[in-house]
């Protein structure tokens, strides 16, 4: 299904493609649901480069011992920035949440990882695009080198767009109809 992005996921969009030219490493957070992944594979359509996700980290992390989580995440974003100019990374939150629980010995190897790849990208003027769940800190060398774009709390027309694209024009009239009229009592 092909959805048509909402405003806030717009206003994302638009910050993201306008800083791409701007800076080296940009960050889109919002809340689970709200659509980063979308954001993403919107600007990635727009922009170029590569999209990267879980499957390919878990691709990469099975490539060697299950306790090297941070060189996987290292070799997965030092392999797509030898061949692209643009890297996106989505659900990062996914990774850094592994590394900052459950009593796991290497926690803060993730930032060094991370440090490493912005240096890299930034020598070879790369881009690189992260997406995360705000719920979650952002990691350390992100705090400091990042451009961050936020998806903003849904109003009523992200609502409106959202109804209209998985249930059709006309439903999604009926259903703003019912809505205005059950307001109305």
């Amino acid at each position: 299904m092909n959805l048509e992005l909402t405003p806030a996921q717009k206003r994302a969009a638009e910050g993201l493609l306008s800083g791409i030219p701007a800076a080296g490493v940009l960050v889109l957070r919002g809340q689970a649901g709200s659509g980063k992944t979308a954001v993403l594979e919107h600007v990635h359509a727009l922009a170029g480069g590569i999209l990267l996700g879980v499957r390919q980290f878990m691709r990469s992390l099975a490539a060697g011992p299950p306790y090297a989580i941070e060189e996987a995440f290292l070799n997965m974003l030092e392999g797509a920035v030898a061949q692209h100019n643009l890297v996106f990374v989505d659900d990062l939150h996914l990774v850094t949440q592994i590394v900052t629980s459950c009593d796991y010995p290497r926690g803060f190897l993730l930032d060094a990882a991370l440090t490493a790849a912005l240096c890299d990208a930034a020598a070879q003027h790369k881009k690189l695009v992260f997406a995360l769940d705000s719920a979650v800190d952002l990691p350390w060398p992100l705090r400091r080198r990042a451009y961050t774009w936020e998806i903003g709390e849904f109003a009523a027309e992200d609502y409106r767009t959202i109804c209209r694209g998985v249930l059709g024009e006309k439903v999604a009239d009926r259903l703003a109809a019912t809505v205005k009229k059950c307001e109305e009592i």
